[in-house]
């Protein structure tokens, strides 16, 4: 190779152009990870304000896509902004729908471990079946500082590049815009350098028996990709703060016949996962009429091998209308307790 030819072949080494098959193999055409509103392979951002729900929707979004088979194997949600009872609750939401939890203590500074997990990811060669949820996004980067918010989003780009995805959770400002809409706070630079964003509204809010049914809507704010504009949730924010119930009570307003189907899919993934436990509940309840929660754990407990904790769960997992999928319906009894019977 002469000399005149060297620096051009260095040149050429920065190509991708000889490493498209390469690529191609670790793309994921069109594959959602949350409703349709995100796909595998680009970095998503949803920006919304505190006691929107957003972490509630995008576990549950999540939840769905690996019910589906549509998400990875390696599924992580960064917790950086929880209380430490709310790690046990999406630790235990974890294990049932396939997710792990990251916690604060093992990421005592953020910016610096995630940048050294994603290293890791590539090495690893698993970036395409990598999820990684950030909750939230200024735990990682300081939002107002641009240099800062740059370099964050360079280190998500080396994984997308890879193949692998991410869904940041971040915040809105505390004014909305004239058009009385969310705005997206701190500096332009995470809506600038990601590939999709939405803001996530409540546009309505009604009481129900127990608690409150919001509505929300996600407003599309960039794109790159077949996803949907606008998309409309609610769930029941009830009022003792059982946040398995808010979970199932997730539900998509608005959609075509393919968002009914993965809905109707995952419903029917989770009516599996508990299809023994369902039985037994069922027929206890069938038989009595109604039941309060402790006598109903009793006998189920004292004819099966299954745990206490788990047929609490199961009880208050399917504890809704027939309209949202549920089992059995809760009322409160004597002395405030838990009384169940069947939906007809």
């Amino acid at each position: 190779m002469s000399d005149e030819t060297v620096p051009l072949e260095t040149l050429r080494s920065l190509s991708i152009n000889d490493k498209l098959e390469e690529m191609r193999a670790q793309v994921k055409s069109a594959t959602y990870i949350a409703g349709r509103m995100a796909l595998s392979g680009q970095i998503t951002v949803f920006y919304a304000g505190p006691n929107t729900g957003k972490t509630l929707l995008s576990l549950k979004l999540i939840s769905e896509a690996i019910g589906n088979g549509t998400a990875g194997k390696a599924v992580y949600h960064i917790n950086l902004d929880d209380t430490y009872e709310g790690l046990i609750t999406k630790g235990d939401l974890g294990n049932r729908h396939g997710f792990e939890v990251i916690a604060p203590s093992t990421f005592p500074q953020p910016n610096e471990n995630f940048a050294e997990l994603v290293e890791f990811v590539l090495e690893a060669g698993i970036a395409s079946e990598t999820i990684f949820i950030l909750d939230t996004v200024k735990k990682f980067a300081d939002v107002m500082d641009k240099k800062a918010s740059s370099a964050f989003m360079t280190t998500c780009r080396r994984l997308t590049t890879a193949g692998g995805s991410i869904i940041g959770l971040a915040h809105t400002n505390k004014h909305k815009g004239g058009d009385e809409k969310s705005v997206p706070a701190g500096t332009s630079d995470i809506l600038d350098d990601c590939d999709c964003a939405y803001v996530i509204d409540i546009v309505s809010q009604e009481p129900v028996d127990g608690g409150v049914r919001r509505t929300v809507e996600f407003l599309n704010q960039k794109s790159r990709g077949p996803i949907v504009q606008s998309s409309i949730y609610s769930y029941i924010n009830y009022e003792d703060g059982d946040y398995n119930r808010m979970f199932n009570s997730v539900k998509l307003i608005d959609g075509n016949e393919a968002d009914r189907l993965r809905e109707k899919r995952a419903v029917e993934h989770e009516l599996n996962q508990d299809s023994d436990l369902i039985g037994e509940i069922s027929a206890m309840l069938q038989n009595a009429g109604e039941a309060i929660q402790r006598d109903v754990v009793s006998h189920v407990c004292a004819n099966s091998s299954f745990p206490r904790r788990r047929v609490v769960e199961c009880l208050q997992r399917w504890s809704c209308s027939p309209n949202e999928d549920g089992l059995w319906t809760l009322t409160k009894g004597a002395n405030n307790s838990n009384v169940y019977r069947l939906n007809e």
